[in-house]
């Protein structure tokens, strides 16, 4: 039971205390005119004040009990989330009295606990793909400057050579950060809480439009099918959401031969709209799919192609912030598809 409705039952029987008392003065009354005696009607409102009193007290006694235990059960829980056993899952406590708030405070804790122990999943994932992939500019540009300095690397044509190399590996380096340093900015409230009314169709109208006028640059052929209402409104960030856009779309293009199909739908129905952007690729392992919202993560069959596998945790991380959902659907040979559900609760007419 609530412990809420325990201690409205509790305040109910105090209540009951004195009304009780004073329904029996005209009981005792018409008692007393029937012959019975003093003590008696004494008796008889004892009774009836006792049985109230000892309820009430049963009735403290238990609501004692039950948040005691509750809360004692919530601070070992607490502590084990504060002492970082995130791996272990909170136990609720089994009482045949059902649940209370404090019961169902633990529930909202374990959610906590999966909440950090994703987040943990992810900042070590980060450390590990940024290390890697860092590490690996640094050590050539590193290799290079000792072979200049030890004499290894001589000549003029040999040094310029290795200093067009260092160039060239600077200037990966250079890229990966900014590319982190803006990832790294979507992070802050500032961007996350900047959404404004706005309608959904001609921010999708200009991406397809920007879409299929590169297709034709990189000779992909790109296809726009929108079936969106004028009227429908979205709570959105404009840049933030055309740079989502435009990220799905060069992974599209990137990762699709000459002459292959690219669509861009968007839909919506009574609950959701939906912008979907699929390609006629090379597809992602399932193994891989998991994990390619992850930052610095690349997929086994994409590393061959340039990128520093930002680019969809960029998306992610967009789709977070306002609030929606973005599913990948994929076969390798054959392409992926990346939809973006945006729920009911976010349009307004």
């Amino acid at each position: 039971m609530k412990i809420k409705r325990q201690l409205r039952i509790f305040l109910l029987l105090v209540v009951l205390i004195p009304l009780v008392a004073f329904a029996t003065i005209p009981i005792n009354r018409r008692l007393a005119a029937q012959g019975v005696s003093f003590e008696k009607l004494i008796c008889i409102s004892l009774l009836v004040a006792s049985v109230i009193e000892l309820a009430c007290i049963m009735f403290t006694i238990h609501i004692s009990s039950t948040i005691s235990k509750s809360i004692t059960f919530l601070q070992r829980s607490t502590k084990r989330i504060a002492d970082g056993e995130l791996a272990r899952p909170l136990e609720r406590r089994k009482s045949h009295r059902g649940e209370n708030e404090i019961t169902d405070l633990i529930v909202n804790l374990d959610k906590m606990r999966l909440t950090l122990l994703e987040n943990d999943e992810r900042r070590k994932r980060f450390i590990m793909g940024m290390s890697h992939d860092l590490r690996t500019p640094v050590a050539v540009i590193k290799g290079y400057l000792e072979a200049i300095d030890d004499g290894v690397v001589s000549g003029e044509k040999e040094i310029s050579k290795s200093v067009n190399i260092i160039l060239n590996k600077t200037r990966q380096l250079e890229a990966m950060l900014n590319s982190l340093i803006n990832f790294v900015k979507l992070e802050t409230t500032e961007q996350k809480n900047n959404l404004h009314l706005q309608p959904l169709l001609p921010i999708v109208q200009e991406f397809a439009e920007s879409s299929i006028n590169t297709g034709k640059i990189f000779n992909r052929n790109v296809q726009a099918e929108i079936n969106l209402s004028p009227d429908t409104k979205v709570m959105l960030n404009r840049e933030l959401v055309l740079r989502a856009l435009d990220n799905l779309y060069s992974n599209a293009q990137r990762y699709t031969k000459d002459k292959g199909v690219i669509t861009i739908k968007a839909e919506e129905t009574e609950t959701e709209a939906k912008i979907s952007v699929e390609d006629s690729g090379i597809g992602i392992n399932d193994k891989d799919i998991q994990f390619i919202f992850d930052i610095f993560y690349r997929a086994s069959n994409s590393r061959t192609e340039p990128g520093h596998g930002i680019g969809l945790s960029v998306v992610k991380n967009i789709m977070d912030s306002h609030g929606w959902k973005i599913d990948v659907k994929s076969q390798v040979g054959v392409g992926s598809n990346f939809t973006i559900t945006i729920p009911k609760r976010d349009l307004k007419a």
